[in-house]
């Protein structure tokens, strides 16, 4: 009898563990309510952003969550956060599930579940469920407060997929358990280290859970998706000038903290308790680790280097510039998510200037894509913006393509969608220095009157009367990228870039 009772005990005592999986819900915290009126006055307050570009039509809630994801290890669990926003008025029964991954981020304070008023990632999600979808933003493992302790793992690629994997499994729990209706359809986005963990989430699904998810569309803004090629050679640079002096320190550390396993037995001698030490000259190693601690309030990187190659020791550097098969190469090539072949429409967005994540980096990826065979993948060039700078149109953008792969009772053309042909806004010659050829296809374009063109700022610099097809006379326009709106009465709105190239009278 003691033996089945203690057999008893300890069963109950284990179950709880034992029945932990990946994507069950720890917390979900209701903190916050909008209405499409409140948050669009917000917005514009904080970003200058005029309401008509937000899109922003219905009320929404926001909740902080907290869930089981996989850690470093494959067999072991962590608790992540995240912030999610949920429509309360959108027209239809069934919602879209959309995800944005953040960029670089040091600080707990930083990421979106910290819900600052001018956190860009919050609003970012809040934005997705003013728009109708039910909007998610990981903080991936390892960030903010509210989550497991530990190191983020930074542009791996595996914790970063199933940290959004998992984070779309919670809040699938969530919405079945309050009867909030989802379609089935995935939108994953993202921008610099989002845009890494779109395209790996991306390739994650298809490969791995294909029955699970069914993705519409992804778009990837800013990544480095050769991690081992083009942008391993950008990071250790010795000519590479950048305000983004930590990537580099936090890429190596956390290669350290991910795969110390390897690295042991590899007898290379780095630990993550020794790595900064190790790789980094002195005084930069004696500051880093407050720098690279969550928690810790120093988030001054001036103390850097501007070419962050010279802060590694000479003999690691020379090794890995040297060594084709240096293993913290061998460890980014673990990491490279540029050679597969795209099933679902995959859009990468890049500056032709990015310093952070080189623009071949996107040319070589879509190359890759295209020979693989993938049948709807491109690349949408601005030009002349910041790494920083073209984060806000790619925001826009995403937010936009997203609206028109969505299908459901709100959808413009749903026999079109259904059929796998979309809206066609072309725009030709693009870039233009003087006429721009306007032209909608693939829809009744009667209701479409109003052409607009922004700047990056989103500052409005032309309005006019559209028809089907408007030749746009923009000779008068400085030279760099524009936003394109192509308007109806009704309040519906289609987007696209151009790139306006200097005229010849200037």
């Amino acid at each position: 009898m003691k033996h089945i009772l203690l057999a008893t005990l300890l069963s109950s005592l284990l179950s709880p563990l034992a029945a932990q999986q990946r994507g069950d819900i720890v917390s979900f915290d209701s903190i916050q309510h909008y209405t499409a009126t409140q948050f669009s006055t917000e917005v514009q307050q904080l970003t200058g952003l005029a309401p008509a570009l937000l899109g922003v039509e219905y009320d929404f809630n926001v909740y902080r969550v907290r869930y089981l994801t996989q850690d470093y290890h494959p067999d072991s669990l962590t608790i992540a956060s995240a912030l999610v926003s949920i429509p309360m008025n959108y027209p239809c029964t069934q919602l879209g599930l959309m995800t944005f991954g953040h960029g670089l981020c040091l600080k707990n304070d930083q990421v979106p579940s910290n819900n600052q008023a001018t956190n860009s990632y919050s609003l970012i999600c809040k934005g997705m469920g003013g728009n109708g979808f039910v909007g998610v933003a990981p903080d991936y493992i390892h960030m903010s407060e509210w989550s497991s302790p530990g190191h983020q793992a930074f542009i791996h690629a595996r914790t970063e997929a199933n940290c959004t994997i998992d984070l779309f499994r919670a809040v699938r729990q969530y919405c079945a358990a309050h009867n909030v209706g989802l379609s089935g359809q995935v939108f994953i986005t993202g921008y610099s280290q989002g845009g890494n963990s779109t395209v790996a989430t991306a390739k994650m699904i298809q490969e791995n859970h294909p029955a699970e998810f069914n993705i519409m569309a992804a778009a990837a803004g800013g990544g480095s998706y050769d991690l081992s090629g083009v942008c391993a050679d950008s990071l250790t640079s010795t000519n590479r000038v950048t305000p983004e002096r930590h990537s580099l320190p936090l890429v190596i550390r956390s290669l350290a903290i991910v795969y110390q396993d390897s690295l042991t037995a590899w007898g290379t001698g780095i630990t993550p308790a020794n790595v900064i030490d190790t790789v980094f000259k002195s005084p930069y190693r004696e500051q880093l680790p407050a720098l690279l601690d969550r928690f810790d309030p120093m988030g001054d990187n001036s103390f850097l280097d501007s070419i962050p190659a010279r802060m590694i020791n000479d003999n690691y550097l020379l090794g890995f510039q040297s060594d084709p098969n240096h293993f913290f190469r061998k460890l980014l090539a673990d990491n490279d998510i540029d050679d597969w072949a795209p099933q679902m429409p995959l859009v990468l967005f890049h500056s032709n200037i990015d310093i952070e994540n080189p623009y071949q980096n996107a040319v070589n990826t879509l190359a890759k894509f295209q020979q693989n065979g993938a049948p709807d993948v491109s690349l949408n060039t601005v030009a002349n913006l910041t790494h920083p700078a073209a984060g806000q149109p790619f925001v826009l953008f995403a937010l936009n393509m997203m609206k028109s792969k969505r299908i459901d009772c709100k959808s413009a053309a749903l026999e079109e969608n259904q059929n796998n042909s979309s809206i066609a806004l072309n725009l030709y010659p693009n870039p233009t220095s003087d006429l721009l050829n306007v032209e909608l296809g693939g829809i009744d374009t009667k209701d479409y009157t109003t052409v607009k063109l922004f700047n990056m700022n989103l500052q409005l610099v032309l309005q006019s009367e559209f028809s089907q097809q408007t030749s746009l006379n923009i000779s008068h326009l400085n030279a760099g990228t524009y936003l394109l709106s192509i308007e109806s009465a009704n309040g519906n709105k289609l987007f696209k870039m151009f790139c306006k190239s200097q005229s010849a009278s200037k």
